[in-house]
């Protein structure tokens, strides 16, 4: 039973960090909603391993420890983010758009695995989704840094010699 509901503590506290990072993205609003959220993800998952470690094969363990060391990857990159987080008035730098974009392609790849497994796709059909997800989420987060990045010189754009007298 605990399983169980750690299981449905983490999966809600993925939910809460994809949709929180997105609105994040832009500016940098419910930024730690986002963070916290992806904390608790990570420990329910912790948790929820824990409480079946007994019963789970040594194939199991070895992916599920990679699953909790994926998390915690994407807290520390989360956690990166916050030291580069743009204010209300600016745009978010490429640095910051890394590190956010990073955990949302983990978090909708996450989602779309579990999906793919839980309607009873072989396992090579989820391994297939995960990499075309990633793929896609790599060009998908280029476009999204070049529409939503601050530009490399924006303290200078503008500003002309004439501007210095």
């Amino acid at each position: 039973m605990w399983h169980v509901i750690l299981i449905a503590a983490h999966a809600t506290a993925g939910l809460i960090a994809l949709v929180t990072g997105v609105v994040a993205m832009r500016h940098g609003r419910l930024f730690d909603v986002y963070l916290g959220s992806l904390a608790g993800m990570t420990l329910f998952l912790t948790l929820a391993i824990g409480a079946r470690w007994d019963a789970i094969d040594t194939a199991g363990r070895v992916l599920f420890t990679a699953f909790a060391g994926l998390a915690g990857l994407m807290v520390w990159r989360a956690t990166l983010a916050r030291r580069v987080r743009p204010t209300d008035a600016s745009r978010p730098s490429t640095s910051y758009l890394d590190h956010v974009g990073f955990t949302l392609v983990a978090l909708f790849d996450g989602f779309c695995v579990i999906a793919v497994l839980d309607a009873g796709a072989p396992v090579w059909v989820a391994v297939g989704t995960g990499v075309v997800i990633a793929i896609a989420g790599h060009f998908a987060l280029h476009w999204a840094k070049s529409v939503l990045a601050q530009p490399e010189n924006a303290a200078v754009v503008g500003f002309t010699r004439a501007d210095s007298r």
